[in-house]
């Protein structure tokens, strides 16, 4: 792939389970120093699918550059080589314009697909910081998903009924199947609701063992991101 000097080159990589504060914490190191965010999120890649992938708002890509998002249209299937691609072309530019790449996500093979593309070649040297705030996980998935219920989730899949087929890769997305029960009727909010809670955290608990296997221990920091240091330590490994 891309070997020689590109492998050399120093990256942070700020993952962990979906809902764990990752976005939260890149978007506070923006606040100190001027980054990229490069998306490794296997749900946010396809436009339109918003409010269910927790896709950064306007603003927040106003006031920080992100990449890796609404890269395909719903239909289209995306493989992790594919996302690599676009990613290191992103991390590129982003150093092109001086800014730090930070590469934000909890989809592990789109990450092992940038980093090490096959076994024994390491494309870039990354660093990773591994998000996780512990038990407390359950309840924050569980508050995200009224949020997003809150913003208009169901609204969003009733437009996205009208035209997306069903066999469309970008509904295999955590929890937009029960949503698709509740706006046919099946399923009531309250069940809908429960049904979403329960595959996230399913969905936390398998991104939670491949972080935990996967990655080398040399190179891996974990942190709570309700540790007053958490960003002072994300920043220093930035730095």
């Amino acid at each position: 792939m891309d070997g020689g000097s590109a492998a050399a080159q120093p990256l942070v990589v700020l993952c962990g389970p979906t809902a764990a504060g990752k976005s939260a914490l890149a978007m506070r190191l923006a606040e100190v120093l001027p980054i990229t965010i490069v998306s490794a999120d296997s749900r946010q890649i396809y436009r339109r699918f918003d409010i269910g992938t927790a896709k950064p708002t306007c603003q927040e890509r106003d006031k920080v550059p992100h990449a890796g998002l609404d890269l395909v249209d719903p239909t289209h299937r995306f493989s992790s080589f594919a996302w690599a691609t676009t990613a290191i072309e992103a991390i590129a530019r982003a150093r092109g314009e001086g800014r730090v790449p930070v590469v934000v996500g909890g989809a592990g093979f789109y990450v092992r697909a940038l980093v090490t593309p096959e076994p024994g070649i390491m494309r870039y040297d990354a660093r990773y910081l591994v998000v996780d705030p512990g038990p407390v996980l359950r309840e924050w998935i569980a508050h995200r998903v009224d949020v997003m219920l809150a913003s208009g989730w169901r609204e969003e899949v009733v437009q996205l009924e009208r035209d997306v087929p069903d066999g469309a890769p970008a509904w295999q997305a955590s929890g937009y199947a029960a949503v698709r029960e509740m706006v046919r009727g099946n399923l009531s909010e309250h069940e809908a609701r429960e049904a979403v809670v329960i595959a996230t955290r399913q969905y936390a608990k398998r991104q939670r063992t491949w972080f935990r296997h996967q990655l080398p221990a040399g190179q891996t920091t974990r942190i709570d991101p309700r540790s007053p240091d958490a960003l002072a330590r994300l920043e220093e490994l930035v730095r």
